[in-house]
């Protein structure tokens, strides 16, 4: 029986190209969906020929294709592409999220073909099954859980028009009533399960980082997580051999090397993860890898084990700084053995992503508070990206279950449902008709907490330290906490912004007068008080500067193979921009990274630009020849002025031979590096390369 898998859409909440061209969307757009990949490699060991719809590139495709005013019209188009597939079954994964486009599309495709059947199947629908066939009628089947084993046997019974009141995970349709089969097993050896078939689409074909399978199922019972109800808190793991196996597949085909192992809780048995490491080490093949794991299931010995095999980055759920807290939501970590963990990390090299929550029924500030004391101290850390996120009540978890009664709806509400700037009116509408379904689009309450701060606290998070977070770790630990700080920025911005809400507030926090408004209020607030805030906002004023400036006119002009003449204008890209500060920069961040308090060191410094965008930059310390290079090249002066330029700043390197090098050797201002000098009058070749110090992530 001929099937067609449709992904659940990620990036279908974003419209416009300032939306939709951000590096976030793109980059979560082309992630592979796992459970799809999983069940078209089933199908095909049974010499079937699935076909995989990728509904995010659909959706891009459209977006750049289609006007503003064409938006709403997605769903009848992704059904009339899905369906010149032509297959007998259409099997649709669900996510919460996207979860009212998935219910739209299928409709639409019901409509263009009435005899087609709709599968459902993944997370979200796998937990609303039986709500969701009660209430739409155009969805045929719905295959709960793990599904490698069931859908063979469901297509068989289809195909041939066999009863399947006896198939396990299914729940279905007689005549009216809706009836639920008893459950599946969970598939206990996942070594038997086939590779992800990514050879039928094009994920890794323009990365340089595989997603793969490495476990399923979550022993612990956290009250806000719908994990463990998928997988029915079974935890198991693939064997080091088998992922090794898949690991070198794709090496050879796709010349990848790094992966991103998807496991919620790898590390829960050290064993097994050390026997993992043991083989990685052993393998010679020097792949690199990352993992999720609880900081109550590592320690320094396993964690130097998992940095010498290959380990570079974690993912860190710890989700609330406060111990009353952590107890409510039975997530149970140590709060301060969480911050020596991420300290552990760091000095091994391994990157982290530390994964926040706020919104908890039961919360207070005081909670939050603590919370954010958790969240700098992962900021603090070059390697460490702290992320913050507003609970939403996810079906069938404990808390939903407790408050489903108080759910409350508004036009944002968490990092679960939509974050675009619009949201669709049909999905709006599914939401509000159907609460049980769709309970993430929904608000939990928050009797001891002001939503309005919550929410602008969630975005003040995310995008300052983005954009400022050695400044903010400055402010952090040198002047106020950035809670209470963030509190007094919040009456400031009532003040010069009083009427922004919801995705008005949203979008503010991404332009750049959020950057103005924030540096200047950091100004006036600390004044010359402290040394490294002070080093820091200097920084931030001049690069905003720079940020402000124009593309030139010729900026699309390409330097020719032809030799230099002397009434060439070399300039800048626009990409690349000197800066000069009065202190060493990188030295304030070592300050704050070590906790010192040391006055930053007082002279000339010269930092150049790399990897530019409107909103933020890298930076490279330069020598200061290098930085006199880059400053005559400003566009107004030839070569011939260039060099008369800089035989007067570099006096020690006579004109002659600065004219042998612009000609001998072109002059490559945008790739952070002059030319070679292969003579001067002090018999010393002159420093043009760029410095080995960078100021590590002022932009990351």
């Amino acid at each position: 029986m001929s099937v067609c898998l449709i992904t659940a859409p990620t990036a279908t909440d974003f419209w416009g190209s300032d939306e939709l061209d951000s590096e976030a969307v793109r980059s979560g757009a082309s992630d592979p969906q796992l459970g799809i990949l999983s069940l078209a490699a089933v199908l095909e060991t049974r010499g079937e020929t699935p076909q995989i719809v990728d509904l995010n590139a659909l959706y891009l495709y459209f977006a750049d294709t289609k006007g503003e005013s064409d938006a709403a019209g997605f769903a009848e188009y992704a059904a009339s592409a899905i369906l010149a597939s032509d297959a007998e079954v259409y099997g649709f994964s669900s996510i919460c999220s996207s979860f009212p486009l998935t219910i739209r599309i299928a409709k639409a495709l019901k409509a263009m073909q009435p005899q087609a059947r709709v599968l459902l199947g993944g997370p979200q629908a796998s937990v609303v099954d039986v709500q969701t066939l009660e209430a739409f009628p155009f969805i045929d089947f719905i295959l709960r859980g793990e599904a490698e084993h069931t859908l063979p046997l469901l297509l068989d019974d289809l195909a041939r028009q066999q009863a399947i009141h006896h198939m396990p995970g299914l729940t279905y349709r007689e005549g009216t009533a809706v009836r639920r089969n008893a459950n599946a097993p969970v598939i206990a050896d996942l070594d038997a399960l086939p590779s992800p078939a990514y050879h039928l689409t094009h994920y890794l074909e323009t990365t340089h980082t595989a997603d793969l399978e490495l476990g399923r199922g979550c022993p612990f019972a956290c009250t806000f997580c719908s994990t463990n109800d998928f997988f029915r808190r079974n935890f198991r793991l693939r064997s080091p051999q088998r992922v090794l196996q898949d690991m070198r597949a794709i090496a050879a085909q796709y010349g990848i090397r790094d992966f991103q192992l998807t496991h919620d809780m790898f590390t829960v048995d050290k064993r097994r993860v050390a026997a993992f490491c043991e083989a990685m080490g052993a393998s010679a093949d020097n792949f690199t890898w990352s993992c999720s794991a609880r900081t109550d299931c590592v320690d320094q010995a396993l964690l130097e084990l998992m940095a010498n095999s290959g380990c570079r980055g974690i993912f860190f759920g710890i989700e609330t700084g406060s111990p009353r807290m952590q107890k409510i939501i039975d997530k149970h970590l140590d709060v301060e053995r969480a911050k020596d963990v991420i300290d552990i990390a760091e000095k091994l090299g391994i990157g982290t992503t530390v994964a926040f929550i706020a919104g908890f029924p039961e919360e207070t500030w005081d909670d939050v508070r603590q919370t954010i004391r958790v969240f700098m101290h992962s900021a603090r850390h070059a390697k460490s990206d702290p992320q913050m996120n507003i609970l939403a009540p996810l079906a069938a978890t404990p808390i939903y279950s407790k408050h489903k009664h108080e759910l409350v709806l508004e036009e944002l509400c968490s990092d679960m449902s939509h974050q675009g700037r619009a949201q669709n009116a049909a999905d709006l509408e599914l939401i509000r008709s159907h609460m049980e379904i769709f309970p993430n689009f929904y608000l939990l309450p928050i009797p001891n907490l002001d939503r309005s701060t919550l929410f602008e606290l969630h975005e003040f998070s995310l995008t300052a330290t983005d954009r400022f977070r050695w400044l903010l770790s400055a402010i952090h630990q040198n002047a106020i906490e950035i809670f209470d700080f963030f509190l007094e920025w919040r009456a400031h911005r009532l003040q010069l912004e009083p009427n922004l809400v919801s995705s008005e507030l949203r979008q503010y926090y991404r332009t750049p007068d959020f950057r103005t408004d924030f540096v200047s209020f950091a100004r006036a607030r600390f004044g010359t008080a402290h040394p490294s805030i002070t080093a820091l906002l200097d920084y931030e004023e001049v690069l905003s500067r720079q940020l402000s400036r124009n593309p030139d006119a010729n900026e699309d002009t390409a330097a020719s193979d032809e030799a230099w003449t002397l009434d060439d204008v070399p300039t800048l890209t626009w990409s690349t921009r000197l800066i000069e500060l009065p202190c060493d920069i990188q030295q304030v961040i070592e300050n704050l990274k070590s906790q010192t308090d040391a006055a930053p060191r007082s002279g000339t410094y010269f930092y150049s630009t790399r990897k530019c965008t409107k909103e933020k930059c890298r930076l490279v310390q330069i020598s200061d020849w290098l930085a006199y290079l880059l400053r005559a090249c400003d566009g107004t002066r030839t070569v011939a002025d260039v060099v008369k330029q800089l035989s007067s700043d570099i006096p020690e390197v006579d004109e002659a031979t600065l004219f042998f090098c612009a000609f001998a050797s072109g002059v490559e201002v945008g790739a952070g590096s002059w030319c070679c000098v292969p003579h001067s009058r002090s018999g010393v070749r002159p420093r043009l390369k760029a410095s080995s110090v960078t100021a590590e992530r002022l932009h990351p």
